[in-house]
């Protein structure tokens, strides 16, 4: 029999674990060039000399200084309490429909789940000028308030507040919903069955008993429903038209009308600030999700 040469086995052999690092780091230079690449070309623009569509290159605080002040302070901050108040709402409106999925559907479970996620099939920007039509002045809201006698007036909710928060909780109560829904799942009914054999009602099972170990899945539907909103830019520009200017919108202006690229760069880096401000505060409350008992 002949003997495999040494020299070629041990080249086989650095090639071989050679090739899976290789297989590793793609995924890493990928992210690296889509993700962090360009959040570090907005953070050099944003200490960037600014001027009329033109950058120059250097180190001054003055983006962030006009950001933090005036109508752009003003922005910011409605638009922080915006995003806190519609994932808080959005999070209040899918609990009882996950709850009500996960505890007592049954074998409907997995139709319904496919239900909430049927619109997510349609684009969403077609779902958000359906809103336009149904909160128009003579559509199908203002005709049912009129009809069982709650309206006296035209129904004039385009382009306020009102009909923001309405378009943008109803884009991510979806979102809000399928957490909830697998942490209330993986809670074991033998832990409400024992709180009920202790004399607690079902409101007390649920505060007590069901609601602590749903709190990672709570979180995270904040998480993910708080953080999108920070930047969102359709449902603000076509349901509020030019008021309640939000954050998605300036940086849009500054980018595309302004042309100023520094301020807008200034601007998205404090949006990404008050995320990595909201992710910290939310991963406290989403440790232990391993923990729920299953």
């Amino acid at each position: 029999m002949r003997c495999p040469d040494p020299a070629r086995r041990r080249t086989r052999g650095s090639g071989g674990a050679v090739l899976p690092h290789l297989l590793a780091a793609a995924p890493g230079l990928w992210l690296t060039a889509v993700f962090v690449a360009p959040l570090l070309v907005t953070v050099v623009l944003s200490f960037a000399h600014a001027g009329f569509g033109e950058v120059t290159l250097g180190f001054t605080l003055d983006n962030y200084r006009m950001a933090l002040r005036g109508l752009y302070a003003q922005t910011f901050v409605q638009t922080v309490v915006l995003a806190v108040g519609c994932s808080a709402l959005s999070v209040l409106l899918g609990m009882p429909i996950a709850y009500f999925i996960a505890r007592h559907a049954g074998r409907l479970a997995g139709p319904l789940l496919a239900a909430i996620l049927l619109p997510y099939f349609s684009s969403f920007l077609i779902r958000v000028l359906s809103w336009q039509v149904i909160l128009a002045s003579g559509g199908p809201v203002d005709v049912v308030l009129h009809s069982v006698g709650l309206l006296h007036a035209p129904l004039d909710l385009l382009g306020t507040r009102a009909a923001v928060v309405i378009g943008i909780v109803y884009g991510y109560l979806p979102i809000a919903v399928l957490p909830q829904y697998v942490v209330f799942s993986r809670i074991p009914l033998s832990t409400t069955d024992a709180a009920a054999d202790l004399g607690a009602g079902s409101w007390r099972r649920f505060t007590s008993v069901v609601l602590p170990l749903a709190r990672p899945g709570v979180a995270t539907a904040a998480l993910l429903t708080a953080v999108p909103m920070l930047g969102e830019l359709v449902v603000p520009q076509l349901l509020g038209g030019g008021r309640g200017l939000l954050l998605g919108q300036l940086v849009q202006t500054q980018y595309v009308q302004s042309q100023n690229y520094a301020l807008g760069s200034a601007i998205a880096v404090l949006i990404l600030i008050a995320v990595g401000v909201l992710v910290v505060l939310l991963l406290r409350l989403t440790r232990g999700f391993d923990d729920v008992p299953r």
